[in-house]
This record gives C-alpha cells, sequence and structure tokens, in this order.
C-alpha cells in the first residue's frame, strides 16, 4: 500500500499543474497552492509575490501531507538582462525561489518527507533575454540540491519536462527570433502535451525515489 495518500501540488490550476492534479486526484487527496482556485481537495489561495501573505496563510493550515509537488513557478518579463529593472528580477526571485522555500518549509513542519521541484533546462542553461526565468530557476534547483544535502532524511528529486504545449510556450514562441535568436529552437521543436509528462510522473514518482539520481529529465525516459 503507498505512503502517500495526500500531497500538496503548487500552480494546480493551469498549465502542467493542472494536469498534475488530473493525474495524482485519482488516487491521493490533492491541496493546491495556487493565486486561483482549483478542483482539488483544498485549496490556499495566494499570490506567491506576497510572500508575507504566503507565510500567514500557510500558518493557518496545518495540513499533513506526504508528498509536494513544487510546479507554479513564472517566466516573468523577456528583456536583455540590462534592460530588466532590479525590481522584475526581485519578482521572478520571489515567484521562483522564496516562495518555495517558504512551501518546502511548512511542509517538513506538516511531516512531508518527499518532494519534487519542477525544474527546466533554462536552470542548467541560459537563453537569448531570460536572467528572470535562467536565473531563478538555476537558483531554485541549486536550493533543492541544497536541501537534499543538509536534510538526508528526506527526499528531493528535480523532473525537467522538456518544452510543453502551455501558455509559456505560446508566448515563447511570439518573441521575435530576429531579437532573441535562441528562441528558434521552440518553433522548431514539437511541444508535448502536458498531461502525457504528469502521467508519466503520476506513474513512476515512487520509483524515483527509490534511486540515488536527483535530476530526472522525462526526454530521457523510455516511455517518452
Amino acid at each position: 500500500m503507498s505512503k502517500y495518500k495526500k500531497i500538496v501540488i503548487t500552480g494546480a490550476s493551469s498549465g502542467l499543474g493542472s494536469c498534475l492534479l488530473k493525474s495524482f486526484s485519482k488516487n491521493y487527496d490533492v491541496i493546491n497552492i495556487s493565486r486561483s482556485m482549483s478542483v482539488s481537495d483544498s485549496n490556499i489561495i495566494v499570490n506567491f509575490n506576497d510572500l508575507i501573505d504566503l507565510s500567514k496563510k500557510l500558518q493557518a493550515y496545518n495540513m499533513k501531507h506526504d508528498l509536494c509537488i513544487l510546479n507554479a513557478g513564472t517566466m516573468s518579463d523577456i528583456n536583455y538582462a540590462h534592460n530588466v529593472s532590479y525590481l522584475d528580477f526581485l519578482e521572478a526571485l520571489k515567484v521562483n525561489v522564496i516562495a518555495n522555500k517558504i512551501i518546502i518549509d511548512w511542509s517538513i513542519l506538516n511531516g512531508c518527507k518527499s518532494f519534487i521541484g519542477i525544474s527546466s533546462g533554462a536552470a542548467l542553461k541560459n537563453y537569448d533575454g531570460w536572467l528572470n526565468y535562467c536565473v531563478s530557476k538555476s537558483a531554485f534547483r541549486s536550493m533543492l540540491l541544497q536541501y537534499q544535502k543538509d536534510m538526508t532524511d528526506l527526499n528531493f528529486k528535480l523532473i525537467s519536462p522538456g518544452i510543453l504545449n502551455t501558455n509559456m510556450n505560446k508566448k515563447i514562441r511570439k518573441l521575435d527570433i530576429d531579437l532573441y535568436p535562441d528562441m528558434r529552437k521552440f518553433n522548431q521543436t514539437l511541444a508535448v502535451d502536458p498531461q502525457k509528462a504528469s502521467e508519466l510522473i503520476y506513474k513512476n514518482f515512487i520509483d524515483y525515489f527509490k534511486i540515488d539520481k536527483l535530476e530526472i529529465d522525462l526526454r530521457n525516459e523510455g516511455e517518452w
């Protein structure tokens, strides 16, 4: 019998998050943490860039859970690094990094020992105009790896789903490739249905936690 009964999914109201909700709710009670309602069993509605409100609302919800999937994030503005204001940069760091730390620490206090962070190739490679996303996803990746290093009794996995057919991908495909040449890749690569990625994570996540490898790229999985 699975030890996982109740799970947290951040950003379960749209994109990959809503697909993860659809997959995991088949067998688990799901708590959604996002800025809008989902069809999950429980919803904690909060804007991740309001860190004080996030902390207060989480403190008001002492919900024991067994797995936390850190999916929510923002791509933020796309622009050359010198044109990005420090305030826009700060917002990306709030949503993609600091808010996730707050949620991780809250989850630990609520008995959670298993964590999945939805990662990205942008955590390992820089793309034209992606200061906000690349730096914040890189910091998110490093943070989870540090938690795993410091808290060996917990289990952290980073899963990269590749290019998915989401609103984020549609936004990228509208960019001028003359200004941002790296975006050509997203126009040339067929985006995958996020439900496919979600089902693969749902099917294999228990096995992922049994292996030593900390980072998993779904594109390298035999079922992809």
